[in-house]
C-alpha cells in the first residue's frame, strides 16, 4: 500500500506538469504488486513453512521440523508472548498474513515418516529399484536385497522382475503398530519394474519409442469410462502379454508391486488398468500391494472432469481420486513421487512445458522464429532439428495428438528442497544441482499439477535458457529420485544451523529476551536455512 502510495503522488506530481506518466505508472505499480508477493511468499514459507501440520500447530515438516527446537518460535516472531504450560500459543499464521506455500491446496499435508513408514521408508527403497534397472542391474538389485527373477524388452521398453522378502504392513496403510518386526509374518514380495525412456540404449528402436510416447490422443479403457494415453496403451498391452507368466506363476504366498521410473511409472499405471479391467478389481486388490512411480507423465483422465472438479472442495475426502475410484480402487493404491522442477510430470498436462515451444517453429518446420525472448538454446534446437530427418513427423504428431490435458493418479508425493533452497532458486538464480530432500509432502491427484503451476514455475519459455533447460534434464534421471530420497530415509539429512533473524519490531523487550539470544538487533534462531523477513 505504502508503495503504490509513493507510486501514485509521483503520477500527480508528473501530471502536474503536464507529463503522461500513466505506462509507466501501471508498470511500477505491477512491479510493486509482484515484489510484495514474492516478500510475502517468502515470509510464508520460512516462517508458516511448505504446509501446516495436521494437528494445527505452525508448520509440520516431514522428520525434523526447522521449527521443532523452538516451539513458541512463530509467537516470538509474530511480537506475541510464548506459550506456557498454563497458556495455550495465541500464534495464528493467518492472522499475521503468513501462509504456508501450499495454503491454497486443501489436500496438502506433511508426510510423517514415524506415522507413514510405506511413504518413505519403502518408496525409498522402491525408487532405488526404479534406478536399478538403468544401471547394472543385478549388482544393484543384490544391493537392495532384490532377487533378480528375469528381465527383459518389450516394444522396445526394458523390464525386470525381482523378488525379495517384507512385510505386507510395509506398503499398506492398515499397519499394526503392537506387532513388532519379529512377530510379524513375512511375505514374498514379487515387483515388475519398467524402465523409462533410455537414450543411451542403442539395443532399442529408440525414434519408435519417442513416437508412441508422444501419440498422446485419448482413448478409452475397456469399459471404465477412463481415457488414456494411446501410445502408451499399445506398449502396456504388449508388456501385459510378457510379463503376466510372472504374475500367473507367482508362489501363492507372493504379493505383487508395479514399479517404474519416468514414463516406466505411467505404463505401470497403465498395466495395473489393464489387470483391473482383464481379471477384474477383486483379483487386483487381493494380489497387488501399491503401484509405485517417480517422475512420471499424467497419461488417463477420469470419466467427468467437471464433476471432478466441483468434488475437489469437499474437505472430508480431500486425497480422493477420481480416476481410481472409477475402476473400484482406493486413491493410495497408487504412490507417485515428484521433483518438483521436473518438467516430465507435467507432459500431456495443461502446463505441460514443452508443447508451446513447437508454435515457435516457423512454416517451413524449422526455422525458429526471431520473436519472442532471447534464448541460448536456440542454435542448439535448430542443430538438431535440421539433422534429425524424422522431425517434420515427431512435430506434426506431437502438436496434434500432446496436449491433452492428462491429470495424475494416485496420492502425489513432492520431494522438497529446504526452504532457503527453494527461494533462491525460484527469486536468485537457478541451481542445476539436485537439492538434498528436506520435507515430503502430500497432495491429492487432482491439485498436484496446479500446486506445481502456482509455487514451481516453468513457463514455456524458461526452459530454453541454458540454466533451467539443465535443471529440468538433471531433476529427471533417475539420479534425482533415488539418491536424495535414500538419504532422507535413511535420515541423513543436513543438520540445522543456527541463522540470524531480523528482530520483529512488534515484539516487546521481555518477548525478545525470553525467546532468543541478543546480538544488537539480531536473533539466532535454531533453523536450517535462511533469514526469516519481516514483513514492516
Amino acid at each position: 500500500a505504502a508503495a503504490d502510495g509513493i507510486v501514485k503522488a509521483a503520477e500527480d506530481l508528473a501530471r502536474e506538469q503536464g507529463l503522461n506518466v500513466t505506462e509507466a505508472a501501471d508498470r511500477a505499480r505491477a512491479t510493486t504488486q509482484y515484489t510484495a508477493q514474492l516478500v510475502d511468499t517468502a515470509n510464508g514459507l520460512l516462517v508458516a513453512g511448505y504446509v501446516r501440520g495436521e494437528d494445527e500447530k505452525p508448520p509440520g515438516f516431514v522428520g525434523r521440523s526447522p521449527l521443532s527446537p523452538i516451539e513458541d518460535f512463530p509467537d516470538i516472531a509474530m511480537g506475541i508472548q510464548p506459550a506456557t504450560k498454563d497458556r495455550k500459543s495465541a500464534y495464528s499464521p493467518d492472522a499475521a498474513g503468513m501462509k504456508p506455500l501450499f495454503h491454497n491446496f486443501q489436500s496438502a499435508k506433511p508426510v510423517h515418516k514415524d506415522d507413514y513408514k510405506q511413504a518413505i521408508k519403502q518408496s525409498a527403497q522402491l525408487a532405488s529399484l526404479s534406478g536399478a534397472i538403468y544401471q547394472d542391474t543385478l549388482s544393484e538389485c543384490h544391493k537392495i536385497g532384490q532377487a533378480l527373477v528375469a528381465n527383459g524388452t518389450s516394444a522396445d521398453v526394458a523390464w525386470m522382475v525381482t523378488d525379495s522378502v517384507g512385510y505386507e504392513d510395509d506398503y499398506r496403510e492398515e499397519r499394526i503398530p503392537q506387532k513388532s518386526e519379529a512377530t510379524r509374518e513375512p511375505v514374498l514380495v514379487r515387483t515388475i519394474t519398467i524402465r523409462g525412456y533410455d537414450a543411451s540404449d542403442e539395443t532399442v528402436d529408440r525414434e519408435l519409442l519417442l513416437y508412441r510416447i508422444c501419440e498422446g490422443e485419448k482413448v478409452p479403457l475397456g469399459n471404465s469410462g477412463i481415457l488414456v494415453h494411446k501410445g502408451l496403451l499399445l506398449i502396456a498391452e504388449e508388456l501385459y502379454s510378457d510379463v503376466i507368466t510372472y504374475i500367473d506363476f507367482a508362489a501363492p504366498t507372493h504379493k505383487l508391486v508395479l514399479n517404474g521410473h519416468s514414463v516406466g511409472g505411467s505404463l505401470s499405471v497403465l498395466l495395473m488398468m489393464l489387470l483391473v479391467d482383464r481379471r477384474g478389481v477383486d483379483y487386483v486388490k487381493e494380489n497387488f500391494l501399491r503401484i509405485f512411480t517417480f517422475g512420471s507423465p499424467p497419461i488417463s483422465i477420469s470419466p467427468d472432469v467437471a464433476e471432478d472438479s466441483k468434488k475437489n472442495s469437499d474437505a472430508s475426502d480431500a486425497m480422493r481420486c477420481p480416476t481410481l475410484e472409477a475402476i473400484g480402487l482406493e486413491s493410495d493404491f497408487v504412490y507417485q513421487y515428484v521433483q518438483p522442477w521436473d518438467p516430465v510430470v507435467r507432459l500431456f498436462s495443461d502446463i505441460d512445458p514443452c508443447y508451446p515451444l513447437l508454435e515457435d517453429i516457423g512454416d517451413d518446420g524449422v526455422t525458429l522464429y526471431a520473436s519472442g525472448p532471447s534464448r541460448a538454446l536456440r542454435p542448439i534446437t535448430r542443430a538438431i532439428i535440421e539433422s534429425w530427418e524424422g522431425w517434420p513427423r515427431f512435430r506434426d504428431g506431437f502438436r496434434e495428438k500432446s496436449n491433452q490435458g492428462y491429470t495424475g493418479v494416485g496420492i502425489q508425493h513432492l520431494l522438497l528442497p529446504e526452504p532457503t533452497r527453494y527461494l533462491t532458486d525460484r527469486l536468485v538464480s537457478v541451481n542445476i544441482a539436485i537439492p538434498p530432500v528436506y520435507s515430503v509432502v502430500q497432495l491429492n491427484s487432482r491439485e498436484i499439477l496446479p500446486a506445481l503451476k502456482e509455487t514451481f514455475p516453468l513457463d514455456e519459455f524458461s526452459i530454453s535458457f541454458v540454466p533451467s533447460a539443465l535443471r529440468s534434464f538433471i531433476h529427471h534421471f533417475y539420479p534425482a529420485y533415488t539418491s536424495p530420497f535414500v538419504d532422507y530415509a535413511n535420515d541423513k539429512n543436513p543438520i540445522p544451523q543456527d541463522i540470524e533473524v531480523a528482530s520483529p519490531p512488534i515484539a516487546d523487550a521481555e518477548t525478545r529476551t525470553n525467546g532468543a539470544k541478543r546480538s544488537g538487533n539480531v536473533f539466532k534462531w535454531p533453523i536450517l536455512g535462511g533469514a526469516v523477513v519481516n514483513n514492516k
